[in-house]
């Protein structure tokens, strides 16, 4: 989303929607589902992310957030052990992307709800968007009703429509990896120790040579560069067996392209994406 998405302004922060941008968004949303929140984030974003949760102070006390603040980015897997360092082992994560456009509040909600059942019979739980087209910038799982099968890589454009067609099946689906999860924070450190240690012991280390101040948490630099780099795909979620996935119907879209956004911004009559600050010619 260049030029809008920017190292010191990513989308995330941008008000594509009217006042309000996805960041502020995903706090609302979440507002009646988690108990606190904690926010990971790379160090340049830490004001932006303080300043936009300031906006919605009618919702929330700012004082009750916690800021995880890396230094360098290191992919999911080590910033989720971080964030899960830092709570009870006992107590449940609702992991999720704050880039995220996501409608149908209820049956979103429902979701949830489901996920924090399965976590607290202590599985990983991912969430399933049921495609609605065949997209090929989408990782895909594999599951029979809430037991996943398999994880599938981002496919090619041909792989993807096969996908579409299998779910022609009753008892077996094709869903849209969300990127969003839901575990106790024991479990996950537990399947990450036994799958990716290395991971494990550096963002342990990392975690226990942190500095805090407040509410703040601030990873340093040299201790976050010696934890390998991976996704939680990659590092846990592919190789545990622990999985399970929640089918999912509500709207999501992760807006990683202008297409994404067109699709979901307000046409003309003439198919042109309404913009205050745009000059149709």
């Amino acid at each position: 989303l260049w030029p809008l998405s920017r190292k010191l302004l990513p989308k995330q922060f941008v008000r594509l929607f009217g006042d309000k941008s996805l960041y502020q968004m995903t706090l609302e949303r979440n507002a009646n589902v988690c108990d606190s929140f904690m926010i990971v984030t790379g160090k340049d974003h830490y004001f932006l992310g303080l300043d936009q949760a300031n906006e919605l102070s009618q919702i929330f006390d700012i004082n009750s957030f916690r800021f995880l603040l890396e230094p360098v980015g290191r992919n999911t897997a080590p910033a989720i052990a971080l964030a899960a360092f830092g709570v009870d082992r006992e107590e449940i994560i609702f992991v999720t992307p704050s880039d995220h456009l996501i409608k149908n509040l209820e049956g979103y909600k429902k979701s949830v709800m489901r996920a924090c059942e399965l976590a607290q019979e202590g599985f990983l739980v991912t969430f399933g968007i049921k495609p609605t087209y065949a997209e090929t910038g989408y990782g895909y799982i594999e599951a029979d009703g809430e037991d996943v099968i398999s994880f599938k890589e981002k496919p090619d454009l041909e792989t993807a429509k096969s996908y579409l067609s299998k779910n022609s099946s009753a008892s077996m689906r094709y869903y849209w990896n969300s990127g969003m999860f839901c575990f106790k924070a024991g479990v996950y450190l537990g399947e990450l120790e036994k799958h990716s240690p290395d991971i494990f012991k550096y963002a342990k280390s990392a975690y226990e040579s942190r500095e805090e101040n407040g509410n703040i948490v601030k990873i340093d630099y040299d201790m976050m560069m010696q934890i390998p780099e991976d996704s939680i795909d990659y590092a846990v979620m592919e190789k545990s067996d622990k999985v399970k996935v929640v089918p999912s119907d509500f709207e999501w879209n992760d807006l990683g392209s202008f297409e994404s956004l067109y699709n979901e911004i307000e046409k003309d009559s003439d198919g042109n994406t309404k913009a205050d600050n745009a000059v149709l010619i």
